[in-house]
């Protein structure tokens, strides 16, 4: 029988969680920018190879809640703990501050092999990651210390090695060819947040929504979907829109070239930005966004 198994990627925000996914199942599913707090809510992605199968979770970090959406994003990544396998700790390659140390005390907490993952050793001269890993190591008794960088792929395919070799015998708990359990709908309010977390600046991304409104498959090579984009005040929405409409077109088509690559078809996109007043304090409207993302395993 062949293995299979959850690994909740756990760490700071902008750590490189999402880029450790995307790049472990081969394809982007999770958005990924500079700022922390890119992600909002776990993303499923699914690796199956002979070995086995491995569904990875990236949370969206641990980190004080400020509103009822950070609240919900803490006990989102909270919640992976308890149908996770094996946890992989990432952390920048430096020695531990105040919140590694936090963290570090909750998981002393868990049952479950612990992997602690130095990502951007790339960052930093090779004699220094050793005196980083032994500070780690009086911090917690971790079952595999790894060094690599997520971005550049090192050491990855060995930390894939090991991580089947801490997971159970049993059969894949999704079909091979599915890289995700979450909607297509969800994959694409990510690559819609994606591009605006990289393209806006200040507080606008943070005060940003997306919600898919229609999502119509015209045919084998054409779907047409319509998302709109909600914000906080009505001057982020002209932040948004841009000058003659400039930024808002170049969100979507940069997020139209991600979706097409993902699709495997072409898109038309039409965005459409509104103001929602304090959304982030709104649970009907917060349940409506996390219900967009959730499937059943």
């Amino acid at each position: 029988m062949s293995k299979a198994g959850f690994v909740t990627i756990l760490g700071r925000p902008n750590v490189g969680k999402s880029t450790l996914l995307n790049r472990l199942v081969g394809t982007k599913l999770a958005a990924v920018s500079p700022r922390p707090q890119t992600t909002r809510q776990t993303v499923r992605g699914i690796l199956t190879e002979p070995r086995g199968q491995i569904v990875f979770l990236d949370t969206p970090g641990l980190h004080n809640p400020k509103d009822a959406y950070g609240e919900r994003m803490v006990k989102d990544t909270q919640k992976s703990f308890m149908e996770t396998d094996l946890i992989y700790w990432m952390v920048f390659p430096y020695f531990p501050e105040k919140e590694e140390i936090e963290i570090g005390n909750n998981l002393k907490k868990l049952s479950k092999p612990i992997f602690l993952v130095i990502n951007k050793i790339d960052t930093i001269a090779r004699h220094e990651i050793l005196s980083v890993l032994n500070a780690y190591q009086t911090l917690l008794d971790f079952q595999v210390l790894f060094p690599i960088s997520a971005m550049h792929r090192d050491n990855l395919p060995e930390l894939l090695s090991k991580t089947f070799e801490f997971l159970p015998e049993h059969p894949p708990y999704f079909p091979e060819d599915q890289c995700s359990n979450h909607t297509e709908r969800f994959i694409v309010t990510e690559m819609i947040r994606e591009k605006i977390f990289r393209l806006t600046s200040q507080e606008v991304p943070y005060s940003v929504a997306v919600e898919v409104t229609s999502f119509e498959e015209r045919n084998d090579r054409l779907a047409v979907i319509e998302a709109t984009i909600f914000v906080e005040r009505d001057s982020q929405k002209g932040i948004l829109v841009g000058e003659g409409g400039k930024m808002i077109k170049l969100i979507g088509k940069n997020a139209r070239q991600d979706i097409e690559l993902f699709l495997g078809k072409k898109i038309f996109l039409q965005l459409v930005v509104k103001e929602r007043k304090d959304w982030k304090k709104d649970e009907k409207f917060l349940d409506r966004l996390t219900q967009e993302g959730d499937t059943t395993v």
